[in-house]
């Protein structure tokens, strides 16, 4: 399993942190019309529709899945080679351990293996020393584990506000067919952020004699 996760973010709140390995600045590509953007935002079907119809937004997306593609494949392939020594190892382990317990069971003496065999039948109870898990435990935590340590590809889309053209993108990205075992994850981080109201209260903080409100350009 390979876990993508793609954000959307606005350059004007800052940069993504920690960094994306892949980013890609949606600034180049030409802003939807004022009356699709105003009460719009990139998860409207309709803004979308609109972008996908711009042949720098299309040529971006299929960029962009290319990368996601080679880098799916890069983890993939490392996780199958790991796969491959773990196997060959434990493997190897398993059969020095039999070797092991082959020996054991012929220096044991019958008379002991009968006491061992009596103690079973009394309901014997192991000593708290004893390593009592079972298959079964070990293998949750091995699952656990493997949860934790799964690779990710990390992919930041921004814009100016991260509202209209990198929320789009984002949202056009995880709609793609991605190859078996992969798991999309998409985070809007500033698309419910609005620049023009935070701008107006600092103005207003700043002199209490401003009035009115010159507006900002919209992403």
């Amino acid at each position: 399993m390979v876990r993508v996760t793609i954000y959307s973010s606005g350059a004007h709140y800052g940069p993504l942190k920690p960094a994306a390995p892949l980013r890609y600045d949606m600034r180049n590509v030409t802003n939807p019309p004022r009356q699709l953007r105003g009460n719009m935002d990139g998860r409207s079907k309709k803004l979308r529709d609109h972008l996908m119809n711009d042949k720098d937004f299309l040529a971006l997306l299929e960029t962009i899945q290319n990368d996601i593609l080679r880098e799916i494949e890069r983890l993939q392939q490392l996780e199958c080679g790991k796969e491959v020594r773990v196997q060959v190892g434990v493997g190897a382990d398993k059969e020095v351990d039999t070797t092991h317990e082959i020996q054991q069971s012929r220096e044991i003496p019958e008379q002991e293996c009968s006491k061992d065999a009596d103690s079973h039948d009394k309901g014997y109870l192991p000593s708290d020393g004893e390593d009592t898990r079972d298959e079964n435990s070990t293998n949750e935590s091995q699952c656990d584990s493997d949860n934790e340590n799964e690779p990710t590809v990390v992919v930041n889309c921004f814009c100016h506000l991260g509202r209209h053209r990198s929320a789009s993108m984002v949202e056009e990205l995880a709609r793609l067919k991605w190859p078996t075992g992969t798991d999309i994850e998409v985070i809007h981080r500033d698309i419910d952020k609005d620049r023009r109201s935070s701008g107006k209260q600092k103005r207003v903080a700043k002199s209490s004699r401003m009035r009115g409100d010159n507006g900002f350009a919209e992403d």
